[in-house]
């Protein structure tokens, strides 16, 4: 008797266990049947332990655009002028922004660490490239190039409030300022004297400090609002496609990190340069700008400033075993 049902007992725990292997339909609460595998676990509990939606990025901060909130930026003054636009645009209204009377001034400020960061103008669609300021970022190996900035310019014919065309003797304007306003000021004041001076803002302020009827300035609009001028004549460029490329300069290292620009300075002979061409666009860079500056040393050796987009630090390394020419990188950075 004791046999039976000691076979009876194992039979039975032999059918529980082979019945374990297959497919079960346990009841559920509301009467209804749910299929579940054997190899899927009821219950997960280490699921309690990790929590499904954890979220480690939001504990980190939002660090993708730096802080300029500490910075300190020297620009092409004075109040007024499109390199301050510049500052605003690229440092979206943080930091402090110094003017400075020259461009050499500018760049001393920040090789001098009186500031953080300089933004100069290089380029422009009517007078080309700037070349004193070309010539400053070549001149002046500490610098690298951290950012750009790419402004619209509307050029306007700036006054005392009570002056009339038929009054002006006398217009000031930066050098790019009188080259864009060129064909307004041939054929609206063919006898006025035209005189240069260190900015578009700096012709403004002047003829606001005269008081003088018989002066004007080609300047922003914005400089009328700061030195209280009337513009007589407004976006007297000579194309409505106007713009000016500035440069954000920094002592940081050249960036390295992949961006939508890179930047360097290839030092030798022209004859060399259609390799260096050549070799760009094999490597797939699209060519942005390049200005030639004379190396002053003999007749064809030049500096050129070259930008490239869509060209990874690794192309440049490639790019840069072009024989011929000594390199410097200026760096990789966005335009804004």
């Amino acid at each position: 008797m004791k046999r039976k049902i000691i076979l009876i007992l194992l039979c039975f725990a032999l059918f529980s266990v082979t019945g374990c292997s297959k497919t079960q339909t346990p009841e559920i609460p509301d009467g209804k049947t749910e299929a579940v595998s054997a190899e899927e676990p009821l219950s997960e509990e280490p699921a309690s332990e990790e929590p499904a939606s954890e979220e480690p990025a939001s504990e980190e901060p939002a660090s993708e655009k730096p802080s300029f909130s500490e910075a300190v930026i020297s620009y092409l003054g004075p109040e007024g002028t499109y390199t301050q636009e510049a500052c605003n645009k690229f440092f979206g209204g943080e930091g402090t922004c110094v003017p400075y009377k020259t461009v050499d001034d500018t760049i001393a400020a920040l090789i001098n660490k009186e500031t953080d960061y300089a933004v100069i103008p290089q380029e422009n669609t009517i007078g080309g490239a700037v070349i004193d300021y070309v010539d400053a970022v070549i001149k002046n190996t500490q610098v690298s190039v951290v950012g750009e900035v790419e402004l619209p310019i509307n050029q306007n014919l700036l006054v005392l409030p009570e002056t009339e065309l038929s009054d002006i003797k006398t217009v000031y304007s930066h050098k790019q300022g009188i080259a864009q306003g060129k064909e307004f000021l041939e054929r609206e004041l063919p006898e006025a004297e035209v005189i240069e001076v260190s900015s578009t803002a700096e012709g403004a302020k002047m003829v606001s400090e005269s008081k003088d009827k018989s002066l004007a300035a080609i300047a922003s609009a914005g400089c009328a609002d700061v030195y209280g001028l009337k513009i007589l004549s407004a976006n007297i460029q000579n194309n409505d496609k106007n713009k000016t490329r500035f440069y954000v300069l920094s002592l940081e290292n050249a960036g390295t990190d992949s961006k939508e620009r890179l930047a360097f300075v290839a030092s030798g002979s022209a004859k060399d340069l259609p390799k260096l061409m050549s070799n760009i666009e094999s490597d797939g860079a699209e060519l942005v700008t390049v200005h030639d500056r004379p190396q002053k040393t003999e007749l064809g050796s030049y500096n050129y400033l070259i930008e490239c987009a869509d060209c990874s630090y690794e192309a440049y390394e490639h790019i840069t075993k072009t024989e011929g020419f000594e390199y410097r990188f200026l760096g990789c950075f966005d335009s804004y």
